[in-house]
């Protein structure tokens, strides 16, 4: 019998779980009904709370992104921590190719203005950037930044097709020196 839990707690539940298993095994083979057996849930149960995978999925995004982001001091930021935090986010895709595979596939999807990430991802580059280029100097600032996480966007492509054959810190410090060298 499950636990009987608040919305919110249940909801929580679902996307540490559907977390768990797409770590463990790729976003691929995530199925609602794998979700819910896994969750002591009915697959109705889970449509509940997210109505289609790729509700599910921009709702895992989000919930990766909120945890990845939960401690982080923006306040205190200087130049010298953005490159720290930027390298820790390239060390990170590669600690979890599996979570970055996601990201990157839901990101994909989003383009679509119909999809259900199309606005959060919209919203998310927008945010970073103009959080990012807060932090740089120079007039051109903003530019910069969308620089960098297109250079991080794409790099990630390259690393997730081949990651035995293409060093993604490598390239990414060469790519980072030299967009942040603009800022200097």
């Amino acid at each position: 019998m499950a636990i009987r839990l608040a919305p919110a707690e249940r909801r929580a539940r679902i996307l540490d779980t559907a977390m768990a298993i797409t770590d463990a095994e790729g976003h691929r083979g995530l199925t609602m009904a794998a979700l819910a057996r896994r969750c002591d849930m009915s697959t109705p149960g889970v449509l509940h709370y997210f109505p289609d995978m790729p509700t599910l999925l921009v709702a895992l995004v989000q919930r990766r992104d909120e945890r990845d982001d939960a401690g982080l001091d923006w306040e205190a930021m200087t130049p010298e921590r953005v490159r720290l935090l930027l390298d820790a986010t390239v060390a990170n895709i590669v600690a979890r190719p599996r979570a970055a595979a996601l990201f990157a596939a839901v990101e994909a999807e989003a383009l679509d203005p119909t999809h259900p990430g199309h606005d959060y991802f919209r919203e998310r580059a927008d945010r970073l950037a103009s959080g990012l280029a807060s932090m740089l100097s120079g007039p051109d600032a903003e530019g910069v930044a969308r620089r960098l996480f297109a250079a991080m966007d794409g790099l990630q492509l390259h690393y997730l097709r081949d990651p035995e054959g293409f060093d993604l810190v490598a390239q990414w410090a060469a790519t980072a020196d030299a967009l942040l060298g603009e800022c200097r």
